[in-house]
């Protein structure tokens, strides 16, 4: 088994660009992610009501709304910052954030092999739902329909994340894959033949 390309600042020599993704005019892209948050909302109500969890809270309207809102907005931030750390962890060098209403998108110009891309993609899905899971099972009860809401939008709102680790996992072992935040490109070597080295300086190289 060929060992998978490093993570690098820039595209190694003889590599071209296989496939390109537009996060916002995709429609495969975003008839995917649309049907995951669609699915996991309607799993998420029949869950609650077959299996009757206890949602009550004593807070009243003009409490439980804020808080809730506020508590999501919260979430979706610290969702990209996990983002932002897999990535700089992953690659050696600052993300970008950015803001197009409702999302907020974290890109890097690095290029990343299969592995790290998925790692990235779903770091943030898995350490917020168990993070979330716990809170819900130990949180005081008026807290649970807040921690409850948050636990289905961590999983209705990851459809693009589980479909970018997808991609990326159904790639050949030498592909790199570069996600800007607007766009994921997959890179391959021409000809299909094994990546040759970068021409960039080993400063430009990050361990996988």
């Amino acid at each position: 088994m060929s060992r998978p390309p490093e993570n690098s600042l820039r595209l190694p020599t003889g590599y071209e660009d296989h496939l390109s993704i537009d996060l916002e005019e995709d429609r495969v892209f975003n008839r995917w992610v649309r049907a995951v948050f669609l699915g996991v909302a309607v799993a998420a109500v029949a869950a609650a009501l077959g299996l009757y969890l206890p949602l009550e809270t004593a807070w009243p309207p003009w409490v439980s709304v804020p808080v809730t809102v506020l508590a999501v907005v919260f979430y979706f931030s610290a969702h990209e910052a996990t983002h932002g750390l897999a990535l700089r962890w992953r690659t050696g060098i600052r993300p970008s954030y950015a803001f197009a209403f409702p999302f907020l998108t974290t890109g890097s110009p690095a290029y990343l092999n299969r592995g790290s891309t998925a790692f990235v993609a779903l770091a943030p899905s898995l350490a917020w739902g168990m993070l979330l899971l716990a809170a819900f099972l130990l949180a005081p009860a008026d807290a649970r329909l807040t921690l409850y809401v948050l636990l289905a939008l961590n999983f209705a709102g990851s459809g693009g994340d589980y479909a970018e680790a997808a991609l990326a996992l159904r790639q050949p072992p030498e592909a790199l894959i570069r996600d800007d935040g607007a766009e994921i490109g997959v890179f391959l070597p021409a000809g299909g033949h094994g990546p040759t080295e970068p021409q960039a300086a080993d400063a430009d190289r990050r361990p996988q």
